[in-house]
């Protein structure tokens, strides 16, 4: 699913209003009566129990949250309306909502700049209906961010915001924000969803159908996606009949030392669980005798070091591995550290290229050897940072917007992939493009849970997937399977193996469309 910028959005707005033959106030109906459904659903038809506070502003939204009040009055509930005047700009839209809400004699207040601040009865549900999308200037005014800090601090049983929490910004780092415990967005979902320097003040989003016509959004060109089940199903291919395992790949896996080796076997089981054809295990030789006993499937090749990774043999390299991950679990010796290195510096010179997953400890080795990025084959390389393997590849950031600029320079400037691995994990492709996942959920929050993605990325490269797909489809099965584990179990409750275990019902979700 397209991510569009506010340009965008209103070009949308307008090719509706231009190619339907409809106006701006009958696409602002279709807009309240979207979110007027979610409230009679959410709230299961029980308005007439319900009191409702609806702070408007001036502008469209505002125009929103009016005739969004007159359909909530019409249907029982007890509405009262604050106009925040805050400009002296009164969009055409707001004004004829307005009339139309005196036409049916529900309540209207206004708030101006010097006010006391109305009381309010933190019974009632709050809907922000002020700002919308389309601020982009902070709130200058002393009174109006006291009033914001004012209503953060009530104690309301909801409060849902139209399009956005008013206060903040669709593409720039925000001021004071309405803190909204729902937020009904109109079509498509907006970046500051995706960042955790927002989650505090969006809460739960719901998408809204509002009539866009798809085509024109198809023909659009964006930056930034959100995949969502459509995209994945799109990607995915079924098996063929005579096929043979032979057909889905012979991957490697390399990593751990001693008192890690569950890593190694964490990703190797999921390179499994994906559908992988064949899987060799690279690892210290102490990790021999527990793949060899939990994961019968995999081929076993072991270092000569008891407890760590020395060496890379040669014939890795020469031999046709499908695609490799490495790094679970490896440690920073600097024995392994130059092990890594030699690797890189081989498969460079000898131009092998073999698509690759990097994770963990090698992330880390990296990080410390700046120079080895170079040796990085473009294109075909994924990295799967967390956080902090991020910020020591990076740098730190100020805030979510910075950050995910450092995510796609690095991304460009070494010609590939980054999935930084958190809520909503983010995918960074070599041209600069991002795309933020749709599953998962806190309970994945969990020891193993990175190296089940980077066994299960290896599987999906191994198949035959490229790099972006695989990365696309990896994390959204990865997400897919910690929410069916979380249903089944809790989010308290899961381990990394229990994502592995679902693995296959989330292909089931997938295949049915669900």
């Amino acid at each position: 699913m397209k991510i569009l910028s506010l340009n965008q959005i209103k070009k949308v707005d307008q090719y509706c209003i231009d190619y339907e033959d409809i106006s701006s106030i009958e696409l602002m109906e279709r807009a309240a009566k979207s979110c007027f459904d979610w409230i009679i659903q959410h709230y299961n038809h029980k308005l007439r129990k319900i009191s409702f506070i609806i702070l408007v502003g001036n502008g469209k939204n505002g125009g929103d949250g009016l005739s969004l009040s007159r359909m909530l009055h019409l249907h029982g509930a007890r509405v009262k309306i604050y106009i925040l005047n805050i400009s002296n700009h009164f969009s055409n839209e707001f004004i004829i909502n307005k009339n139309k809400i005196l036409r049916y004699g529900i309540e209207l207040n206004s708030i101006n700049e010097g006010d006391k601040f109305p009381l309010f009865d933190n019974k009632n549900k709050l809907i922000d209906a002020i700002f919308g999308i389309g601020l982009n200037r902070p709130i200058k005014k002393k009174y109006w961010k006291s009033f914001f800090y004012y209503l953060n601090n009530q104690k309301f049983s909801s409060v849902i915001s139209i399009d956005v929490p008013s206060g903040l910004f669709m593409e720039k780092n925000h001021d004071i924000i309405i803190k909204a415990t729902h937020t009904l967005t109109f079509q498509v979902p907006k970046i500051p969803f995706f960042l955790s320097d927002y989650a505090f003040y969006v809460g739960k989003w719901y998408l809204l159908n509002i009539g866009w016509k798809k085509k024109y959004i198809h023909n659009m060109y964006v930056k930034n996606f959100y995949i969502d089940n459509t995209d994945v199903h799109s990607i995915y291919r079924s098996r063929e009949k005579f096929s043979h395992k032979g057909n889905y790949g012979h991957g490697l896996i390399i990593g751990g030392s001693y008192g890690m080796i569950g890593s190694v076997l964490l990703s190797a089981k999921a390179s499994f669980r994906i559908g992988i054809g064949k899987l060799s295990v690279y690892l210290p030789h102490c990790g021999n005798k527990i793949i060899q006993t939990v994961l019968p499937e995999s081929i076993i090749k072991t270092d000569r070091k008891e407890n760590l990774i020395s060496s890379i043999p040669n014939n890795f390299i020469i031999q046709k591995y499908a695609a490799i991950g490495i790094g679970m679990g490896m440690g920073k010796d600097p024995i392994t550290e130059y092990a890594l290195e030699s690797f890189l510096l081989r498969l460079r010179k000898k131009n092998k290229k073999i698509p690759m997953v990097i994770d963990a400890d090698a992330i880390n080795i990296l990080s410390k050897k700046p120079n080895i990025l170079n040796l990085l084959l473009e294109k075909e390389t994924i990295l799967t940072p967390h956080q902090k393997e991020f910020e020591r590849l990076c740098g730190t950031w100020k805030n979510d917007y910075q950050k995910l600029s450092l995510l796609k320079k690095f991304s460009k400037k070494y010609n590939i992939f980054l999935v930084l691995k958190g809520a909503h994990t983010v995918i960074s492709t070599p041209h600069g493009n991002l795309y933020f996942n749709s599953t998962g959920n806190p309970g994945m929050a969990t020891a193993g849970s990175g190296d089940v993605l980077t066994g299960m990325i290896t599987g999906l490269l191994a198949q035959g997937y490229s790099s972006k797909n695989a990365c696309i489809m990896g994390v959204y099965l990865h997400g897919l399977a910690g929410d069916i584990a979380s249903k089944e179990l809790n989010e308290e409750s899961i381990m990394a193996m229990d994502i592995i275990n679902y693995i296959g019902k989330a292909y089931k979700k997938l295949k049915n469309h669900e």
